[in-house]
């Protein structure tokens, strides 16, 4: 079995310490549809910290409430990243794995590398979040005979602008009210790598290319990110600003990773264009393109010796002493090399071979 087939996912205890184990963790839940879903173990201690201090302080919500929203919200964020599984694996992509963590949950999902594919996979999540408060909303409506039963703006009046007289609504309620968050969150970041900041990434590289599209996306959500850091510096929100410090490392990382591999857009036929017409403009274009895969080539060459380093200590220690980054680098090598055995073979079929 070569190292591109085999599951760097499998989390191991053997020799990493309880400390290491609680911070970089997980364990397997189930597996549905071809899709792993693992817990990180954080997101364990981070639920029974939550549900053992849900009756300190006044305006808690309380043991009940507690027990309902983490639920419902552990359940609606697994809805979440299925809308994104399903969304790429409809567009023609693949996912196999869902990590769910105290900040949310991770869809590790590749789509076709085009703008379209790429948004509807990302769109697909939130739209879970419409259909169910579109389904909570008319069910509260139709059974309280009124459509001011529905929360229509938790954000603004809070959650006690109304109160369920029944447990079927009192449930309905906490869904619609879980959901509408969710949808408010991802939709009103509107920067990377956020859904709403995804979705917009995706239609500038429909116009601008993917290259320049992710540049200025993780600009942006640099400059986002240290704003909300802001906001939760200024409101005391812990969560908040763990959420800030994710966002700017993700996009610190992809912007570091973009300036080292240089613009990866499919100009595959363009350098042989340049020769069919004296255009100087074509030359200049395939001129670039030379450049752009050079850059590439030494990226995958990077790759390639980060990867030999992985296997020499996986040899030497066996896969307990990976971490999880490594696994990871390990997993993000295999889809590259997917992706570029699957555009060699399109492109062998494109020129009739």
């Amino acid at each position: 079995m070569g190292w591109q087939d085999r599951d760097y996912h499998r989390q191991s205890r053997g020799g990493v310490s309880p400390l290491m184990w609680l911070l970089t963790g997980s364990l397997p839940m189930f597996t549905v549809w071809g899709i792993r879903v693992r817990i990180h173990v954080s997101l364990i201690v981070f639920i029974v910290l939550t549900l053992l201090f849900s009756e300190v302080g006044q305006g808690s919500l309380g043991a009940t409430n507690a027990l309902t929203s983490m639920s419902i919200l552990f359940i609606s964020v697994l809805l979440h990243e299925f809308g994104h599984c399903f969304g790429a694996r409809i567009m023609g992509g693949t996912a196999d794995d869902i990590l769910m963590w105290p900040l949310g949950g991770l869809a590790f999902v590749s789509p076709p590398h085009r703008w379209w594919p790429s948004f509807v996979s990302t769109a697909c999540g939130p739209g879970v979040n419409v259909l169910i408060c579109l389904v909570t909303g008319i069910a509260i409506a139709v059974l309280n005979q009124s459509a001011s039963a529905i929360p229509w703006f938790p954000m603004r009046d809070g959650l006690r602008t109304y109160v369920p007289h029944d447990s079927v609504t009192y449930y309905l309620w906490w869904i619609f009210l879980v959901n509408y968050a969710l949808l408010a969150f991802n939709l009103l970041l509107l920067f990377y790598p956020f859904d709403g900041g995804r979705m917009v990434q995706e239609l500038l590289w429909a116009k601008f290319g993917y290259h320049k599209s992710m540049m200025f996306a993780t600009a942006v959500g640099m400059v986002g990110a240290v704003v909300v850091a802001g906001v939760g510096l200024a409101t005391l929100s812990f969560m908040l600003t763990l959420i800030a410090a994710f966002g700017f490392m993700t996009c610190y990382r992809q912007r570091a990773a973009l300036r080292s591999a240089g613009p990866a857009e499919d100009d595959s036929d363009l350098y042989a264009a340049a020769y069919e017409s004296s255009s100087p403009l074509r030359v200049k274009k395939a001129s670039n393109w030379a450049r752009n895969v050079r850059k590439r080539q030494a990226a995958e060459q990077a790759e390639q010796a980060q990867v030999d380093a992985i296997l020499a200590k996986v040899s030497a220690s066996g896969m307990h002493s990976l971490s999880w980054w490594e696994k990871r680098t390990l997993r993000k090598a295999t889809e590259h090399q997917r992706q570029r055995d699957q555009q060699a073979a399109s492109t062998l079929k494109r020129r009739g071979f």
